[in-house]
């Protein structure tokens, strides 16, 4: 990482900043771009604001001539472009940000599950799908709200959000980013899920992603069960909760042979 310099004070976080924004950063290295910005409630934390950048992003439009869709498409090939649109793509980070004093408490890097390179993919311009696109639309796309805080793990705060990565159209991972006010940090909510896989006697895992879990209907708040599509004739079924003492998801995914 570049050594930090001084940059502006950020003159209003609120509620958000847009896409490509730089004129109002606060202390980050050189070379980055705040790509959105959005305060905390009051009630959570007063003076404390989520701020994503980017270092150094290259610009990927997303060029219909290329992909050739169909009409049904809408404009939209393949499944992972539901989570790309157009993007930019670099080291991602999400910091937590005093804004009386304008410093960085702490950072968060944000990777691809694909691979082990420091790299992520954040769409600029996309149709409303995972990400909410507020009004105006220009041919179905608009600039997508990354920082949407809502209450994804069912403790009763609207502090976190979602970054979505479709691997396929059978795969859509979600990881969590929120506000912690136990610690007073942005975090990253890990995911430790016993896998019972086919033969397997069960080895529990922890990672930061998790297929399609804050697309399902809770069963009750903080706790999923449920059956996503099919994978080469394998069918995963998971059951999740959020643990609150340990501000973590724990869970199990049981893998069932389809008949054929």
């Amino acid at each position: 990482m570049r050594p930090w310099v001084v940059a502006v004070v950020i003159a209003a976080v609120l509620p958000g900043v847009a896409f490509g924004q730089t004129p109002s950063s606060p202390a980050l290295p050189t070379g980055a771009m705040v790509l959105e910005s959005r305060a905390l409630p009051q009630s959570a934390h007063a003076n404390r604001a989520l701020v994503l950048w980017m270092l150094h992003p290259e610009k990927h439009p997303r060029f219909e001539e290329v992909f050739k869709p169909t009409p049904e498409m809408k404009g939209y090939s393949c499944c992972p472009d539901e989570t790309l649109g157009s993007y930019y793509s670099g080291p991602t980070r999400v910091s937590l940000l005093d804004t009386v004093t304008n410093k960085i408490i702490n950072t968060v890097k944000v990777t691809t599950p694909f691979g082990n390179k420091d790299v992520f993919y954040v769409p600029y311009m996309i149709h409303p799908c995972y990400y909410r696109v507020d009004p105006p639309l220009k041919d179905g796309e608009g600039q997508p709200v990354i920082i949407g805080l809502k209450d994804y793990n069912g403790d009763g705060n609207a502090l976190a959000f979602a970054f979505f990565a479709a691997g396929d159209c059978n795969m859509l991972l979600i990881q969590l980013v929120g506000y912690s006010p136990k610690q007073d940090r942005v975090i990253q909510y890990p995911v430790s899920l016993k896998n019972w896989e086919l033969d397997d006697n069960g080895t529990t895992t922890t990672g930061l992603w998790l297929d399609r879990v804050f697309l399902q209907k809770p069963i009750r708040p903080g706790v999923w069960q449920y059956t996503v599509p099919e994978r080469f004739c394998n069918i995963p079924t998971y059951a999740v909760r959020y643990d609150p003492v340990q501000e973590r998801f724990l869970g199990t995914v049981t893998w069932l042979r389809c008949d054929r």
